[in-house]
């Protein structure tokens, strides 16, 4: 079964490579020890305008990017999750809210064809270099008739400093929200606020909910994929009575010397830890083993 799901998702984005842009990227290391990589290449599923346009705005969209047999495979995946987590909370794991699951790739070995997922990860490493990891897979599903249909205005990586110190590191991460389910008026939209990632002295307005003047509002079909800037400004719109659950991975990159997710440790018996045992050396890389430049 995971086999089939593997090759269905592998062969359904080879059909879709002609259809993106594309350009290499080359990138020379350079190095003070003999022996130590020092030329990375790759291919990158997005044109450079892409590219620029995405370090300018902190967004990129791809629409049915997931689609068909693997898109449900990835829902079933989730639902099933879902079921064993609730069930194990005895239904009690709401209290009025959206639900976000961590850890995936420990919990459903369906998921980790998105490990080394080159729509997502090429575009990664053309904006963070060439060195990097995984720093988690998670989830956000929102349920109809729950108090609380919206997050407020928000970003996922803090930390710019006013004055800015001579030696400063802008904190980078990349966060690819895949959404499962139609991102919709009914269900509730997307909301991002275009350049607020560069961090330019405009503090984030704490508790906001509602729209903010310049905002962009992002509808996509299912299967589709958000990829942010960790400190782009952004919220989810609210879920009406007309809507349906809502489900959302959230698939986050980082250089590979960047500490781990804050969200704690995989869970006793995941199934992260004999994935890292059999995994060639770029796998290993890519979930937090090496790339320490």
């Amino acid at each position: 079964m995971v086999m089939n799901v593997m090759t269905s998702l592998r062969d359904q984005i080879q059909a879709k490579y002609d259809s993106y842009e594309h350009h290499t990227i080359a990138y020379h290391i350079l190095v003070n020890n003999e022996g130590q990589e020092n030329e990375r290449s790759f291919d990158v599923w997005a044109s450079r305008a892409e590219i620029e346009a995405f370090a300018k705005e902190g967004y990129l969209v791809r629409e049915a990017l997931i689609e068909g047999e693997p898109l449900e495979r990835l829902r079933c995946a989730l639902d099933e999750v879902e079921e064993a987590e609730f069930a194990a909370a005895d239904g009690s794991r709401l209290s009025g809210r959206d639900w976000i699951p961590r850890h995936l790739f420990d919990k459903h070995a369906d998921f980790h064809d998105l490990i080394s997922f080159d729509p997502l990860l090429s575009v990664a490493r053309a904006v963070l270099g060439p060195f990097v990891r995984i720093r988690q897979l998670a989830a956000r599903i929102s349920y109809p008739g729950q108090p609380v249909q919206f997050t407020r205005w928000h970003h996922h990586q803090p930390g710019m400093t006013e004055p800015v110190p001579p030696f400063f590191a802008m904190p980078h991460k990349l966060d690819c929200l895949i959404y499962l389910d139609e991102l919709n008026d009914a269900n509730g939209l997307l909301a991002v606020m275009p350049g607020t990632h560069l961090g330019e002295g405009e503090e984030l307005p704490l508790e906001e909910q509602g729209d903010l003047a310049g905002q962009q509002e992002l509808r996509a079909p299912a299967g589709s994929c958000v990829m942010l800037h960790g400190n782009l400004w952004h919220r989810a719109m609210p879920t009406s009575a007309e809507g349906k659950k809502r489900r959302v991975l959230i698939l986050s990159y980082g250089p590979t010397w960047m500490r781990k997710s804050p969200f704690g440790d995989s869970p006793e018996n995941g199934l992260m830890e004999k994935l890292i045992e059999e995994a060639d050396p770029a796998t290993r890389e890519l979930l937090g083993i090496g790339g320490y430049q």
